[in-house]
């Protein structure tokens, strides 16, 4: 479908530069319902959408971050900070033996530095065409349960979210999702410093066990006075 609304299916072979193409004219679009300025302002609806089309343009992740719900991108900082933290407590506490197992069970965000680059982990190419295919100039607007639906040229809504005059507007994506697993991140972070301390105390007692108590002999008192 182009951006008109007329189908137009590209083939396999050519889908990637069909996406391009449908981004170029997104961009085109969405410049000429917001006025001839080409730096897109994300304070206004057309703005973001017209931001989020030039960073799927340039198959740049960490730019179109700056665009997603701040819930969103609120909850991937809190998995990044967590999971990192629960990683250096494992690194620093649990046995060797168990170390590799418990940093697998972190998952993919103790490979990361901070929450812009977990979302590009996770928004690739097909998440990028995915999005930008919901992109277009905006129809009309309302509003639901503190999102705002956007209803565009092509016959795709998608909603927006923003905590109020003066912020960003910015695409809900896999806000609720990410709000699960920050309180799974926080939890997990609990569990392992609660393990990381019984290793502390297990370590103590076995240190406790190898080494001689300094007050202790082993010669027979009845000899020492002989």
């Amino acid at each position: 479908m182009d951006w008109l609304g007329h189908s137009n299916a590209p083939t396999s072979s050519a889908s990637s530069q069909a996406l391009r193409h449908v981004v170029l004219l997104s961009l085109t679009w969405i410049a000429l319902l917001s006025g001839c300025d080409t730096r897109p302002d994300p304070n206004e609806v057309a703005g973001a959408l017209a931001f989020a089309a030039r960073a799927i343009e340039d198959g740049d992740s960490r730019q179109l971050y700056q665009v997603i719900d701040e819930r969103a991108r609120h909850a991937l900082h809190s998995i990044v900070h967590d999971r990192n933290a629960a990683a250096a407590i494992v690194r620093e506490t649990y046995p060797d033996s168990e170390q590799r197992r418990a940093l697998t069970e972190l998952g993919d965000a103790v490979l990361v530095e901070d929450a812009a680059g977990l979302f590009e982990a996770r928004c690739d190419a097909s998440c990028r065409a995915e999005l930008g295919a919901t992109i277009g100039g905006v129809e009309r607007t309302e509003e639901d349960e503190g999102e705002l639906v956007v209803h565009t040229t092509r016959g795709v809504d998608l909603r927006l979210y923003r905590r109020g005059e003066g912020h960003w507007w910015g695409i809900v994506w896999r806000t609720e999702a990410l709000d699960r697993e920050r309180s799974r991140a926080n939890q997990d972070l609990r569990r392992v410093e609660a393990n990381a301390e019984t290793y502390r105390r297990r370590n103590r007692l076995e240190g406790r066990e190898e080494s001689p108590n300094p007050g202790e002999t082993t010669m027979d008192p009845s000899e020492a006075s002989e």
